[in-house]
């Protein structure tokens, strides 16, 4: 399914200003992910949802159950705040957030970053929907988003000041794939943005169409 994707003019603006040098790195890296076939095990349409229980931003458990208890989830996994695309990308799911709730869907996100960040995110943009925090990215795991920043990579992130030892809580420097998925209420995902190309996203108001026809 080829969706409508206003946001893309804001997130090739970010990578146009991306220094030259950054820009070859994030190249290499999502090559690579392309030529290792990173994405392929990644939930799809007709896939369960796997069942969770994750913190929210608030520190309250919030399971996957109570999520789709009222309709059908919009569910985003960003890999946090450093990254300016999930930074955008949130944005974008912050002001579809009415129009998928009058559609009937519950919105969620999910981040790996530690310290209270989801909460200082939430708190800073006025969210209305849960942040959940998925340290160590288990849940990241179990839909098949996960992959681990090469060590040649790793340096040149540590030069563009990204940190992610410190930002994830752990010297693993793995990190989910963005991803998208509207999930029906009975746990089946019906619609599913895995792009291992991460300066790509879909637009979360070209999603209230899919959660209207649920």
């Amino acid at each position: 399914m080829t969706l409508r994707n206003p946001l893309a003019s804001i997130v090739a603006a970010i990578r146009a200003a991306t220094p030259a040098w950054f820009g070859k790195v994030n190249d290499r890296l999502v090559q690579g992910l392309i030529d290792s076939g990173a994405a392929d095990g990644a939930l799809r349409e007709g896939d369960r949802m796997p069942e969770f229980f994750l913190p929210n931003a608030e520190g309250d458990l919030v399971s996957s159950s109570q999520l789709l208890a009222n309709g059908p989830l919009v569910l985003s996994f960003y890999r946090g705040m450093w990254c300016p695309y999930c930074s955008e990308e949130l944005n974008a799911l912050a002001a579809a957030s009415p129009s998928l709730k009058a559609a009937g869907a519950t919105v969620a996100a999910i981040t790996p970053e530690i310290g209270g960040a989801a909460l200082k995110t939430k708190k800073e943009r006025d969210l209305q929907f849960e942040i959940l925090c998925d340290v160590d990215n288990g849940v990241a795991m179990e839909f098949g988003l996960m992959f681990r920043i090469p060590e040649d990579i790793q340096a040149d992130y540590m030069k563009f000041n990204v940190n992610m030892p410190k930002i994830y809580g752990n010297d693993g420097w793995m990190i989910p794939i963005p991803a998208t998925y509207v999930v029906g209420r009975d746990g089946v995902i019906v619609y599913a943005y895995v792009n291992p190309d991460y300066r790509e996203r879909c637009d979360p108001e070209s999603l209230v169409e899919i959660v209207t026809k649920l």
